[in-house]
Order: structure tokens, then sequence, then C-alpha cells
């Protein structure tokens, strides 16, 4: 019976330690196709920035993207958990909080971008980053 209770200790600590889940491949800036996990989106060349800041836990599916417009959802997070992060982060990056509290989409503004974050049917958040005119 010692014998069998110190295989199952082994075993136990063998399992233990170590990440059990290999890093996620980070998308390439413009990709439309691969998932990004960490804690900043990667923006296509061309734009004021080169990473956007994802809420901790958060993901970026697939996003679509054009000259003008990235448009990305933020899965990992509930909506209210991500307005929330963009409400303590972008002011501290430069973007200035332009939205109508009695709105539902959080909207922002600076760097040459406006930025809004709105809830998607999913209870993820959609963030949408447009460059300014001008």
């Amino acid at each position: 019976m010692p014998a069998l209770a110190a295989l199952f200790a082994c075993l136990a600590i063998a399992g233990c330690g170590g990440d059990p889940q290999p890093p996620a491949p980070a998308a390439g800036p413009g990709s439309s196709q691969a998932s990004t996990t960490g804690s900043a989106y990667p923006m296509p060349a061309g734009w004021p920035l080169t990473e956007f800041p994802l809420p901790p836990g958060g993901t970026a599916p697939a996003s679509r993207a054009d000259d003008s417009v990235v448009s990305f959802r933020v899965d990992g997070v509930d909506t209210e958990s991500a307005k929330t992060f963009y409400a303590e982060t972008l002011p501290n990056l430069g973007y200035a909080d332009t939205h109508n509290a009695n709105l539902a989409i959080a909207r922002y503004e600076g760097n040459g971008l406006k930025i809004l974050v709105q809830d998607e049917q999913t209870g993820s958040a959609r963030v949408t980053i447009t460059k300014s005119d001008g």
C-alpha cells in the first residue's frame, strides 16, 4: 500500500508545474485569419500605432481591416470589463473620452484615431478603430 501511495504522489507531482498550454501564435499585422492572445493587438502597417492594448484575459480573433478601419471582437472578457479596462487605459495613452454617458458605445479620440468600444450580442466587446480625417 505505501508503494501505491508513493506512485500516486509521484504522478501527482509530475502533473504539476510548467505551463500546460503552449503559447498561442501571434497574428501578423493585417492578418484576418489568426487569433491574437496577449496584452496587445498588432495593428496593420501604415497606422499611427503598431499595437492596441487588450484587456487582461482578452483575445482578439480574426479582424476586419482596411486602410482606414480596423475592427475586432475581444473575447475572454465581458463587455463591461472591456469598457472599464479601456476607460482606465486609453486616457493614459492620449485618447480623450468623448462618449455620451447615456449611450452604450464608449468613444475615444486622439493620436489621429477614433475608437469605439461596444457590446456585441455575443456578450463580447467589439473594438472599432478609425483613422481620423485630416
